[in-house]
Parts: structure tokens; sequence; C-alpha cells
């Protein structure tokens, strides 16, 4: 070993194993610093806290209007009615048909050849559960009538709807589904 690499080993307090010395980096480049994890923190603190109008949260972007309209142009069709009467155990068939109109949803049903016209409207219902349902009102021989339906999709990704039907004064709930007509 020469007297230059020998010195510099002893400066570096490596003189007993030259063969397993590591230099120390000569610049601080390439290393973060905490200036470096503090500026990164910065910047990451401030995007989260001022970013959330933007796509990031997609749920807040997306207008509750825009998702019920969305919703309204694929749910709108005919159905297949299968139901059983409120306060009764009489079943009945039919056909139900929903079309958009505007920002509405209109309700055509046909039971045993007596057609009511209604509106459907979506709501949230269970308190902060909020879970999303689609409620009909119609009237039927003088009756006002309300039917709350869940929606499902099959295997086609067509809807399906299930739920209750009920008027004023109803103890027991009537029973609906309703199934796509497939043209």
């Amino acid at each position: 070993m020469n007297e230059s690499s020998s010195q510099a080993l002893r400066r570096t307090g490596r003189e007993r194993f030259p063969a397993f010395a590591v230099s120390r980096p000569v610049s601080r480049r390439g290393r973060i610093g905490v200036v470096g994890v503090t500026t990164a923190f910065l910047a990451i603190f401030v995007f989260l806290v001022f970013v959330p109008g933007s796509t990031l949260c997609r749920a807040d972007a997306v207008s509750k209007s825009t998702e019920e309209e969305s919703l309204s142009d694929v749910m709108a069709g005919d159905y297949d009615l299968i139901g059983r009467k409120p306060d009764s155990t009489t079943t009945y068939s039919g056909k139900v048909t929903l079309r958009v109109d505007g920002a509405n949803l209109r309700v055509t049903r046909t039971i045993a050849g007596k057609t009511s016209q209604g509106t459907a409207h979506f709501e949230t219902v269970a308190g902060s559960d909020r879970i999303p349902v689609l409620r009909f009102r119609f009237v039927l021989d003088g009756v006002e009538y309300e039917a709350t339906y869940r929606w499902h999709t099959d295997p086609d990704n067509y809807f399906r709807f299930t739920g209750i039907i009920g008027h004023p004064g109803t103890k027991s709930p009537g029973l609906e589904a309703l199934f796509p007509i497939h043209k």
C-alpha cells in the first residue's frame, strides 16, 4: 500500500480493513434531507386539501341530478309486473312502462285492463345509510298509492325491481317485482 492511500485510510478510520473500506459520498446529491421530506409532505398535504372538488372525489364531482338522469335513461323501458295486493293474499300481473319526460320519469301501469299514470323519483331511505330507492306515486280507483323499489341488474345487465306497495292506512304492504321485457 503506498503512503497516500495509507494516509487516506487513517483519515477515514478504516486502516485495519482496507478491503472493506467504503468511501463516503462526496456530495449530498441524491439524499433526501429534512427539507426534502418536509417539502414533499407539504406538497401532498396541499394537494389533498385543495383538490377534493376535482375528479379525485368522483362522488362529490358528479351531481346527484346527473346520476339520476343517467339512471333514468338506462331504466326507461317496458317491464312485466308480478305482485300481491296490500292487506291481501290476492296476486296480480301486468305491465309497467317507464319513460323519461324531461327531468322526470313517467310511469304507466296496466293491471287487469286498468291503466294508471304516475311519476317516479329517486330518493334515499334508512337515515344515515342513505340507501337509494325508486319511488312510484300513482292513483288507482281514486286511491293514492306509493311503491318503493330497490333495483338490481340481471346477468344481461337489464334492471330488475323489487319492492313494496301501499296506500295510506295499509297494515301489510303489497309486494311487487318488475322484470324487463326483451324486444
